[in-house]
């Protein structure tokens, strides 16, 4: 039995592998626009070389984990995804891509908090090989890049099954 904070707090409809492939492909979205505003913006900021540096404990990527570093970038994007869909989707207003976006977007303002820290901290920030997140360009390129895989996610995670009575008629068939 489950304590009745947790039923209360855990949504009754999430669905935590459709979660997951829409956090996957989310991150996927993610990666294509840090990507795309690093080359647009000229701002340097990696998501996954940030990763290299916590593992690697370096100054600059030594190249010696950047599978590991692209798999926990993956794996972090589903476990948001799994947030959102188990706890935060039911709390926030609106259609789905709004609850998305507004997730993306708090997500990043909770955290920003953080960023002296990190900045002090993080030995590829402390070197310069990545720049300080504490700056209003960084905050904007992490809300931009958040905002959209928010969105993403928002359009992607269906907790519930678009026609009910589709799948009532399916669930119907298959049980004997």
């Amino acid at each position: 039995m489950k304590p009745a904070v947790f039923q209360r707090l855990i949504s009754p409809t999430w669905r935590p592998g459709r979660a997951a492939i829409a956090g996957l492909l989310a991150t996927l979205v993610y990666s294509l626009v840090m990507y795309g505003d690093m080359h647009l913006t000229g701002q340097r900021f990696n998501d996954v070389r940030f990763i290299e540096g916590l593992l690697e404990g370096q100054s600059v990527p030594q190249k010696r984990v950047p599978l590991l570093a692209w798999s926990l970038h993956l794996l972090n994007g589903v476990l948001l995804a799994e947030v959102y869909a188990a706890i935060g989707k039911r709390f926030l207003p609106g259609p789905n891509w709004v609850k998305g976006s507004l997730f993306g977007a708090l997500f990043t303002l909770a955290l920003w908090g953080t960023t002296p820290l990190i900045d002090n901290t993080h030995p590829m920030i402390q070197s310069g090989y990545l720049p300080r997140l504490a700056s209003r360009s960084l905050l904007a390129q992490n809300l931009a890049r958040h905002l959209l895989f928010g969105l993403t996610l928002g359009l992607l995670y269906q907790d519930q099954d678009p026609d009910p009575a589709l799948s009532a008629k399916l669930s119907a068939k298959e049980t004997p």
